[in-house]
């Protein structure tokens, strides 16, 4: 089933001033009648497509988070196997399209929608997943161990929605560094 190209473009032209009203308002002071002026929509028309601003950012919220969660497999193992040239590569071809809007999203933090925290959650549930099929013999715990290493992917995922290609030298020799401590925690060898 084909979408209706209208309701396409609209939801395109409401997303698109809701995030950037975000970057000038910031998200408890955008009000609806704000996306409306800045998108040149009608309330109706707003309210055709969403019940509320809560509900067009957890729309943008949850569409963003599905697309990590498509990738976040791929993302893991090369952060694990040590790919990291290829793990900046592809986040930077990942994030391509919708670096600005990621990047704007990652600002905004509420109890239902906030995209750096599901980012966050997905990337700490598969290294506790990673450690725990390890059972490493140590005394630090599994859910440090798990922190730090999701610290040290969201770090990169930052910088890079944050710089681009412009500022990628490396970044991969910082990480792989890190990468290997965060690792040796969990060395059963």
């Amino acid at each position: 089933m084909t979408q209706d190209v209208r309701k396409i473009k609209t939801e395109r032209d409401l997303q698109n001033a809701f995030l950037q009203l975000l970057t000038t308002k910031g998200f408890r002071h955008l009000t609806v009648a704000d996306i409306c002026q800045a998108s040149l929509t009608s309330r109706s028309t707003f309210y055709a497509h969403y019940l509320d601003k809560y509900d067009l950012l957890d729309q943008l919220v949850a569409h963003y988070t599905a697309v990590f969660a498509s990738r976040v497999d791929l993302r893991f193992d090369q952060m694990i196997t040590g790919k990291i040239d290829a793990l900046v590569q592809g986040l930077l071809a990942d994030m391509a399209e919708n670096r600005a809007a990621i990047q704007i999203l990652f600002t905004v933090h509420e109890p239902e929608a906030d995209l750096q925290a599901n980012f966050k959650m997905l990337l700490l549930k598969k290294w506790q997943a990673f450690i725990t099929a390890r059972q490493p013999e140590t005394a630090a715990p599994v859910a440090l161990i798990a922190a730090m290493g999701t610290n040290v992917q969201m770090t990169l995922i930052e910088w890079v929605i944050a710089h681009g290609e412009a500022a990628i030298d490396g970044v991969a020799d910082a990480v792989n560094t890190i990468r290997e401590a965060v690792l040796l925690q969990i060395d059963t060898d």
